[in-house]
């Protein structure tokens, strides 16, 4: 969508564009009444001979007149559509950034998400559940295409971390008990096969002695999200 400068600029050379037109019909008009006036104004010299050579010098200065206009006309034109051509491509690349924004918003858990996903109930009533055994489930749902997962309300990222203390297990620095509830949202389908492989994630908690149960659902709400940390030393690299 075009800016409201953008907009201005269009509409004044529209209106230039016009005021043009407007010129060369005023022009003719006032180069007709002058063939006519000039004409008129000198009756004593030889009126055959100088109608030709009068036509002749104002229909050169008319159409001269003509090729300027024109001229200006097509340049107004020209730099009309390279305008609107720029704010296309403008908008474009400012479309392209904001998409950019958004998914890095996603994968860092920063902004609220819904979509298709699942949700895996994994109920631990012995603490048999180990760390190592969260981390597998969380790296199977991305390793699936999971885009944005969530556990018991705690947003997971690229960052997430488990740790198991006695019979409490931790999760970015929180403690979190039995049920464990993952949702995640991305291809369905995809993300139930891959936690049920044999030998996966899942197999190895049921072996444990946990229990777990896979829902596909058509639309998830994840609104828990995380703080963008403050960055103190690193900076982007100049390209050039």
């Amino acid at each position: 969508m075009a800016t409201e400068s953008e907009k201005s600029l269009s509409s004044r050379l529209s209106v230039l564009w016009r005021a043009r037109s407007i010129t060369v019909m005023v022009l003719c008009v006032l180069l007709g009444i002058g063939v006519i006036t000039q004409v008129r104004q000198e009756p004593t010299k030889n009126l055959a001979a100088m109608r030709q050579d009068d036509l002749i010098r104002l229909l050169d200065e008319l159409g001269r007149r003509n090729d300027e206009l024109t001229t200006e006309a097509q340049v107004l034109e020209q730099r009309l559509a390279e305008l609107q051509s720029g704010a296309k491509s403008s908008q474009a690349a400012r479309e392209a950034a904001q998409e950019q924004v958004r998914n890095r918003s996603i994968l860092a858990g920063t902004v609220p998400v819904h979509g298709p996903g699942i949700t895996l109930t994994i109920i631990d009533n012995d603490s048999v559940i180990t760390a190592q055994m969260m981390v597998t489930v969380l790296e199977e749902l991305r390793n699936a295409g999971a885009e944005a997962i969530e556990l018991n309300s705690r947003r997971l990222t690229t960052s997430s971390w488990f740790v198991r203390e006695g019979t409490t297990l931790i999760v970015d620095g929180e403690s979190i008990s039995s049920p464990y509830v993952f949702n995640a949202i991305g291809g369905a389908q995809t993300m139930s096969g891959a936690l049920d492989i044999p030998g996966g994630a899942l197999a190895t908690i049921r072996t444990a002695g946990a229990r777990s149960t896979v829902t596909q659902r058509d639309d998830i709400f994840i609104t828990a999200v995380r703080q963008e940390p403050e960055l103190k030393h690193a900076k982007p690299q100049d390209k050039s």
